[in-house]
């Protein structure tokens, strides 16, 4: 993504938009207008995933034969794409999604009081990390500062670099640098939790989940340019391993409590889990859902702050999402 955001900036930058848009247009076109067709089983009438449970090194499951959950979302063009799965007549797709939870799991992990308090209260995250590193107001808060504070949050939670945020950004990299380094003295938990998240990779050779997950790093003690990428993926696994542990935990539960319902789980896409029901029951589905996803960590794990799961419908998954 970030190398594509280089190519796109390149052209743009020369007067070859129109030469970027054909490009990508011509990708999706291959990559999934084209490719999808030829996965629809003949059967069914229906294109089928493959998933594979020891596919990544944090847990998340992956996807192929045809990978849908890499299905674009990021551009209008791509979102399009979405609007070829459709559920069948007097069915709903209904996509339940975990609010901010990587978020919300590094809150926990690093146990930073503000972050805390603030999904408990409800708190836009992202404003009040906004108004802590800017020193404005929660109330009319500028949607661009909001913006800023958004990339920060999630970047840190990939190591992001000063190099990396100012081409996100579009800022000049010592604007964004400072922007991180001022992040870490608003949130010097974040900080430590890094720092002893490293360490204990380096003596033991693996990181855990909340849930005890042991997830191995065996380049934690590389040399050179694969040292950095190495130290932000132990960083990262503990938070995204969690995570790949919620939604697998609700996945497990859920054949049980659908079982009377005319809904079925069609797909898991990271955070997310898309099911076909009746129009005549969504509301219910919904509530029996999240009910589930919320309460995925107990009894092994008790979290101090709630997970939140969000609902969409529509006939399609892009109205769904």
């Amino acid at each position: 993504f970030q190398a594509e955001d280089g190519i796109r900036d390149c052209l743009l930058s020369r007067g070859l938009g129109d030469v970027y848009k054909r490009q990508q247009l011509a990708k999706l076109k291959s990559t999934y207008t084209d490719a999808l067709q030829e996965h629809i089983n003949k059967n069914t009438g229906r294109v089928h995933t493959s998933y594979l449970i020891s596919g990544t090194n944090t847990g998340r499951l992956s996807s192929s034969d045809p990978n849908l959950q890499n299905i674009p979302i990021r551009s209008d063009e791509g979102r399009k794409i979405r609007e070829a799965f459709v559920a069948e007549t007097g069915n709903k797709l209904l996509s339940l999604d975990y609010s901010q939870i990587e978020l919300r799991i590094l809150a926990e992990i690093a146990d930073i009081y503000e972050l805390k308090a603030a999904f408990r209260n409800g708190v836009d995250i992202h404003a009040l990390t906004a108004s802590e590193m800017f020193d404005v107001p929660l109330e009319g808060m500028d949607p661009s500062v909001r913006r800023q504070a958004k990339a920060i949050n999630f970047g840190v939670i990939y190591g992001i670099s000063g190099f990396g945020l100012a081409r996100n950004l579009r800022i000049p990299r010592a604007k964004a640098q400072a922007f991180i380094d001022r992040y870490f003295e608003r949130f010097p938990g974040i900080k430590t939790y890094m720092e002893k998240t490293k360490e204990f990779a380096k003596e033991n050779g693996y990181v855990e989940t909340l849930f005890g997950r042991r997830i191995n790093t065996p380049n934690i003690n590389a040399k050179g340019p694969n040292a950095g990428f190495a130290w932000r993926a132990a960083i990262n696994a503990p938070i995204q391993g969690t995570a790949a542990d919620i939604i697998r935990r609700a996945m497990i539960r859920m054949p049980e409590v659908i079982k009377d319902l005319p809904a079925k789980m069609l797909l898991q896409v990271h955070d997310e889990l898309i099911f076909e029901v009746s129009e005549d029951y969504i509301d219910k589905t919904i509530t029996v859902i999240k009910s589930v996803m919320e309460q995925a960590c107990e009894p092994v794990v008790k979290l101090t702050i709630p997970l939140i799961v969000d609902a969409g419908v529509g006939h399609s998954w892009a109205e769904a999402h």
